[in-house]
């Protein structure tokens, strides 16, 4: 009778202890998608980065890590080759018979790898994208790191992801 009672208790507990929660996947930390000729825009809008390219405008649910076909107008979009954005003290030095940009943050100096074709911000991040690599500037640690050793003429922001388009693909990487 003993050992039945402990059989029966052991399993009553065993029947009532509840698994390991469940968790909400997160998405992949880096995504790469294939794009179709030039990259005309690139931009974050909500939880998705959309972007143009030869085949039109394509959305990336940054949730599920998907890109689908979408419908809206591709905006026309300049590079931001010096830099300008609001609320942060960005300047682009271009040395006269240098082929490196240095790029000014405050009373810091990055020199870069390439001329600047592009920067974006967000929260307290700066991408720049030059001819031959993609560098993270941190704008409160005033610390520089290289995210690609390949060239962009398109980088954007949001406050937890960067992309940048290089090559025949678009990469985006989360803000960490």
């Amino acid at each position: 009778m003993k050992h039945a009672l402990i059989i029966l208790v052991a399993s009553a507990w065993a029947c009532s202890t509840k698994g390991p929660p469940e968790r909400t996947p997160k998405p992949p930390a880096v995504l790469q998608f294939a794009v179709e000729g030039t990259i005309q825009s690139l931009r974050f809008d909500g939880g998705a980065l959309l972007f143009c390219d030869g085949r039109g405008s394509h959305r990336v649910d940054l949730k599920a890590g998907a890109v689908a076909v979408d419908r809206s107008p591709c905006p026309a979009q300049e590079a931001n080759a010096g830099c300008g954005v609001p609320n942060l003290d960005v300047s682009v030095r271009s040395p006269l018979s240098e082929p490196n940009d240095i790029v000014d943050l405050k009373a810091f100096s990055f020199p870069l790898t390439g001329r600047v074709h592009d920067c974006a911000a967000a929260s307290n991040h700066l991408i720049v994208g030059t001819g031959s690599a993609v560098f993270l500037i941190d704008t409160t640690q005033n610390a520089i790191r290289t995210v690609s050793h390949d060239g962009s003429d398109r980088v954007a922001a949001t406050q937890d992801w960067m992309a940048w388009a290089e090559g025949a693909s678009i990469r985006l990487a989360r803000l960490d």
